[in-house]
């Protein structure tokens, strides 16, 4: 009897349930690899991932499992699961070039593992169940499925490596190609994509493929390459009289690179060795300045950006971000004004820090965080509210209240539950007019948005009176147009791109890479991600409750209250200008 199993006698047999977590941004497939005759003979883990379901959380979701999925995910994607800029736009470190955009978009497949039976191997039976599983309900049109080969349990170094070539080789077998210079592979089900014009012998190498892994100890890194020893580990002053000592015994030593291609004006953009980074550019580093040759493929100025990058996003995973630090843009701002055909766009370091702070890369930011298109998009929102809004006050009864959850609007729900009880017409008007001032804040104005530009904008009419002495806040507002601009952004559905697309204004506006930054906007106007905020529609059945308890009278509606009822009201000071 013939012992080999026939791959066309295969059958997958999947099961996809939603992660323990986060059910809607993850579903994992786990598949059994059955033959009829030899029964299961193998398995695969796999999961799907809806980027457009965990918008700015992407990073932060990925890391909660294992260090693979947060490997993946800060390797090849931002925050919002976009891909990053290196890795698609043309440069070294996009390799082939076959990869691009198309990454954003479609779910992420990730195979997390595949194993066929040792017997088994070596014989079709890799390629027909991952053909299979290709061509399965799980696998869209417009997906992209993911596999970084690295061999598991495996501790000789020499048998790793040639059974990780063999994995890579499987791979490109079956249409996978690296994407830019790393460790991981895409497939595209697309017949026509770019990858599939790389023939697999084409493909290229990742980054480090030149520089095979080190056996060098600590004590004997230290003895041979002391410059970059001491750049690592002395960030004090007193470095730059070490880095003199090292030169004047050899002049070379503050160019030679280690093992790795890494030399000592990268070690110390690496590690934001401020004091170092002076002293080294006091010889001409162009060429070290401008060099690729090692192992991450990077000049030293690109190895600052992605340190600083790494931080900010752990920062706002874990502790919050307050904007890189005055010593990262000193030394970025020193690089930039050392190596040949880099732009500086201010005259000196304190208003380069002021204009890079928060990420500004148009250099027309508000206050280094408010670009002309996150302006545009919460002016545009701000506009429609203020336009619309109007079209309810025929809604309200005279004299009674309404539920912001029967008001056909966004702003409405953005007003907090202990509120509901003064949601009259006087408070909604009072409403409308703030976003009426915001809109013209943002239009009249290149200021950055803040409580204080909006209230100069505010009419001290009888309704924006009742609305702040009631306890409606400023900030109410700036919830509702961030919430609102986000959900209709590309973080959202996109309808936003339907209305603007192709608009002149629009696209005559530089784009930044503060254009989607709408939790750092909400941070910068005062909406505190440590409070509780809207949209409040969930609480809707105890606002209800709440106010069968304590609903104000009839006469209460336009500011004739007596002062007591607003002794369990916080009020903004800045809003005591209408009390």
């Amino acid at each position: 009897m013939d012992s080999t199993p026939n791959p066309i006698a295969l059958t997958l047999r999947c099961k996809a349930q939603g992660h323990l977590e986060y059910p809607s941004c993850i579903e994992i497939i786990s598949a059994a690899i059955d033959h009829p005759q030899y029964g299961n003979i193998g398995s695969l883990k796999a999961w799907r991932i809806y980027r457009s379901r965990c918008p700015g959380a992407f990073l932060r979701i990925l890391d909660q499992d294992n260090s693979e999925m947060h490997t993946f995910s800060i390797t090849l994607f931002d925050k919002f699961g976009h891909a990053r800029p290196e890795l698609v736009n043309p440069g070294y470190r996009s390799g082939t070039g076959c990869w691009g955009r198309e990454l954003d978009s479609g779910a992420l497949v990730y195979i997390l593992g595949f194993n066929i039976r040792p017997a088994y191997r070596g014989q079709g039976i890799g390629t027909r169940a991952l053909s299979q599983f290709l061509a399965s309900e799980h696998v869209k049109i417009d997906d992209i499925v993911i596999c970084w080969p690295s061999p598991s349990r495996i501790h000789d170094r020499c048998l790793w490596s040639i059974t990780r070539s063999r994995q890579i080789a499987f791979f490109r077998k079956n249409h996978f190609r690296r994407i830019g210079r790393t460790n991981f592979f895409g497939y595209s089900p697309k017949q026509d994509h770019p990858s599939r014009a790389i023939a697999m012998e084409n493909d290229i190498g990742a980054l480090d493929h030149d520089f095979p892994a080190s056996d060098l100890g600590a004590e004997e890194r230290k003895f041979r390459y002391p410059l970059l020893y001491a750049v690592a580990e002395d960030k004090s002053p007193s470095v730059a009289a070490v880095i003199q000592a090292c030169y004047e015994r050899d002049p070379e030593s503050i160019r030679r690179p280690d093992e790795k291609g890494f030399t000592p004006i990268f070690g110390a953009a690496t590690c934001s060795n401020l004091h170092a980074v002076r002293k080294l550019l006091e010889w001409d580093m162009r060429a070290e300045l401008q060099s690729t040759s090692n192992a991450e493929g990077v000049t030293p100025l690109e190895r600052l950006a992605d340190t600083m990058r790494s931080t900010r996003e752990f920062s706002e995973t874990y502790l919050g971000w307050d904007g890189y630090s005055d010593q990262e843009l000193t030394i970025e701002y020193l690089l930039k004004k050392a190596t040949p055909g880099q732009v500086v766009n201010a005259t000196n370091i304190s208003e380069y820090i002021a204009g890079a702070k928060y990420g500004c890369t148009c250099n027309q930011c508000a206050g280094g965080w408010l670009s002309p298109r996150m302006r545009f998009r919460l002016h545009f929102d701000a506009v429609f509210w203020a336009d619309s809004m109007p079209m309810n006050f025929e809604r309200f009864p005279q004299g009674q209240i309404m539920h912001p959850s029967d008001m056909m609007d966004g702003p409405s729900d953005f007003i907090p539950p202990a509120l509901h009880p003064s949601f009259y017409l006087s408070f909604y008007k009072g409403l409308c007019g703030v976003m009426r001032a915001i809109a013209n804040h943002l239009e009249s104005t290149t200021r950055v948005l803040s409580v204080e530009g909006v209230l100069a904008f505010v009419k001290p009419n009888e309704h924006s009176q009742y609305f702040f002495k009631r306890g409606g806040r400023i900030e109410h507002a700036f919830d509702s147009i961030t919430n609102n601009a986000e959900d209709q952004s590309e973080l959202g559905d996109d309808t936003f791109w339907e209305y603007f697309g192709e608009d002149e204004a629009w696209l005559s506006l530089p784009t930044c890479a503060n254009d989607l930054e709408f939790e750092l906007v909400r941070k910068m106007i005062g909406l505190d991600a440590r409070q509780q905020w809207g949209p409040y529609r969930k609480t809707r059945a105890a606002a209800q409750e709440k106010m069968e308890v304590d609903t104000p009278s009839d006469e209460d509606e336009v500011g004739d209250e007596d002062e007591s009822d607003d002794e369990d009201i916080i009020v903004p000071p800045m809003h005591k200008i209408f009390g």
